[in-house]
């Protein structure tokens, strides 16, 4: 089995899709070409704004123009949890003070992660969260954490803490009331999560456009990031404002006209002697546009002044495999292609692309044997005499038919 896979992937991948050079219109070298073996490749914007929205029409040739498989990479946050339900006792008040709660485990587990089932709204409290083997001495893990509960239009909570590795039986939380009255805390889970989180770039992008609209009660900006199709999936704002809450929706699209789905996350910042929270990051599904709308809801609150708004993307990358002494080109602006099946896209659960020389892309060239696809008119276009001769045909008849049934029913 382990001797297949290797020949395989030590083998050269030549297939033949649906390429026809006189069918793509664009063309790029690809540079820094060491060593033969398989290599990494990272688009550009010239790329995605030429090609399909989701790069279907991507086809690689060597210089002796044969098809070069390949298989597109993406890296995606990845999450890992294992959950645990400890048993709660010790449940106490201490009035003008804290309420606490005691957890434990039965084991020694790792664990990072606090989740409270709150019943209360309307909210903000400090917590802290302490370990300990023995239920007696007890090591403070975090003492500045921060929970809170907005409720009106929008209902947005957060009662899940974060906090280092830890390996204790026993935790310890204290939610710290002063004189607000005490939470109704209905019980509380523990989890070790490990985030492993994508490599993104930064996008190119400035701001296209911004107005105050008095019916939304919200900021519109609309940034420009330069080429269609770039995918988009982390926002950073930057505001020096203090104590709001925003709701915001972002939509993405190609042409300013037609907008793609609207998502929506919220921007905080809290910041007095008690509590000091804030959130400036949105992380929304992917979008693969050149035009993103924000609209920030200030609903009745002066409007947030925006000082800086950054745009990261997830890198999509080709992955093939080069052979000594080729050069290899890379086409793409093909609206009619469909996407490529290589045997290589079996195979690349099987590399490890972190490990993969990276290779460049060389300017973008215009393909002299591009040939544009003729567009067939309809025989209505092309033959209008015809056309409109068998229309009058058709309505005489059809009149001369109406005619004909009002007869004979005024007869009988």
């Amino acid at each position: 089995m382990f001797i297949t896979i290797a020949s395989a992937l030590n083998a050269p991948l030549f297939l033949w899709a649906d390429f026809r050079k006189t069918d793509w219109q664009f063309s790029k070298q690809i540079e820094s070409l060491s060593q033969a073996g398989y290599v990494r490749l990272t688009l550009d914007g010239e790329v995605y704004d030429r090609s399909q929205r989701f790069l279907a029409d991507l086809r690689l040739l060597d210089d002796q123009e044969r098809e070069v498989p390949y298989t597109i990479f993406a890296e995606r946050d990845t999450t890992k949890e294992e959950l645990y339900h400890p048993r709660i006792f010790n449940k106490a008040i201490l009035p003008g003070a804290y309420s606490t709660l005691t957890l434990d485990l039965e084991k020694e587990v790792s664990n990072n992660t606090l989740s409270l089932q709150i019943k209360s709204h309307d909210f903000k409290r400090r917590v802290e969260v302490g370990g300990s083997q023995d239920g007696k001495r007890w090591l403070v893990l975090k003492d500045d954490a921060y929970i809170f509960d907005f409720t009106g239009d929008q209902k947005v909570q957060l009662t899940t803490i974060k906090y280092p590795d830890s390996q204790y039986r026993y935790l310890e939380v204290k939610i710290w009331n002063g004189k607000e009255p005490p939470l109704s805390i209905e019980g509380a889970s523990l989890s070790l999560v490990r985030t492993t989180t994508a490599r993104r770039s930064v996008r190119a992008s400035q701001i296209h456009s911004r107005e105050e609209d008095s019916k939304l009660k919200a900021t519109v900006c609309v940034l420009d990031l330069k080429y269609r199709n770039v995918p988009a999936d982390f926002l950073t704002i930057e505001t020096p404002e203090e104590n709001f809450f925003r709701l915001i929706k972002i939509q993405g699209s190609n042409d300013l006209k037609n907008w793609q789905r609207s998502e929506q996350g919220d921007l905080y910042r809290f910041r007095t002697e008690k509590y000091s929270l804030e959130k400036k990051t949105l992380r929304v599904p992917e979008v693969r546009c050149r035009y993103l709308k924000l609209m920030v809801y200030n609903q009745d609150d002066p409007p947030l002044q925006l000082a800086a708004l950054e745009v990261q993307g997830v890198e999509q990358d080709l992955i093939f495999q080069t052979q000594p002494g080729r050069r290899y080109s890379l086409y793409y602006g093909n609206p009619l292609a469909q996407p490529p099946q290589y045997d290589i896209e079996r195979l690349k659960s099987y590399l490890s692309p972190e490990t993969l020389s990276r290779v460049r892309l060389s300017g973008e060239s215009l393909n002299s044997a591009y040939r544009a696809p003729r567009v067939e008119r309809p025989w209505t276009k092309k033959q209008p005499a015809l056309f409109w001769g068998l229309l009058i045909v058709m309505v005489v008849g059809v009149g001369a038919y109406i005619v004909r049934l009002m007869t004979k029913i005024k007869a009988a």
